[in-house]
């Protein structure tokens, strides 16, 4: 991850994610642990991917954590473009529903924002894009109960793509 000032949405700085696939590649940014029993968490952030990566992998927008396990994240899919959300139901498996029908352009700034709170079989998510509405339901079945982090970019090596964020902002709370 370097600071950098070629890309940028406002201000004179962003953030950018440089992952290659070379072995041990990595690149992400996460936020310091939430308070113990952090209920929901909200994450709104601008993106600009700039590199895709190898087909079937994806570029990572957020994605939220429950202790050390993912619970749900939102990113583009490198085959196509597309913008999907996946959430990890109890069982472990990934439950996958398709955000956008039509790829998301690259080389291009996106607003991304994403609500989480997870109860249960009953957890809600909400998701927009460029600001539309592109998922909500309370109804999401997962396996937390509380949230510890939000996280920009991969969480494993090899996931490669560059992306620029930037306006970032996390908010969190208890109930």
């Amino acid at each position: 991850m370097t600071i950098q000032t070629s890309q940028r949405r406002t201000g004179t700085h962003s953030a950018k994610l440089h992952v290659t696939d070379t072995a041990g590649s990595l690149a992400n940014l996460s936020t310091p642990a939430f308070p113990s029993g952090t209920k929901t968490a909200y994450a709104d952030g601008w993106f600009n991917i700039t590199t895709a990566g190898v087909a079937g992998n994806n570029v990572p927008y957020f994605r939220f954590f429950s202790g050390s396990t993912r619970i749900a994240d939102v990113y583009r899919y490198n085959s196509n473009g597309q913008m999907w959300l996946r959430v990890t139901s109890p069982s472990g498996s990934f439950v996958y529903t398709k955000l956008t029908a039509g790829s998301v352009t690259m080389n291009a700034w996106h607003h991304v924002v994403m609500r989480v709170t997870p109860s249960g079989s009953k957890s809600t998510i909400q998701v927009w894009l460029d600001g539309a509405l592109k998922y909500s339901s309370s109804a999401v079945n997962m396996n937390a109960t509380s949230l510890s982090k939000v996280q920009m970019g991969a969480e494993h090596s090899r996931q490669k793509g560059d992306e620029y964020i930037d306006d970032v902002l996390i908010t969190t709370r208890a109930s």
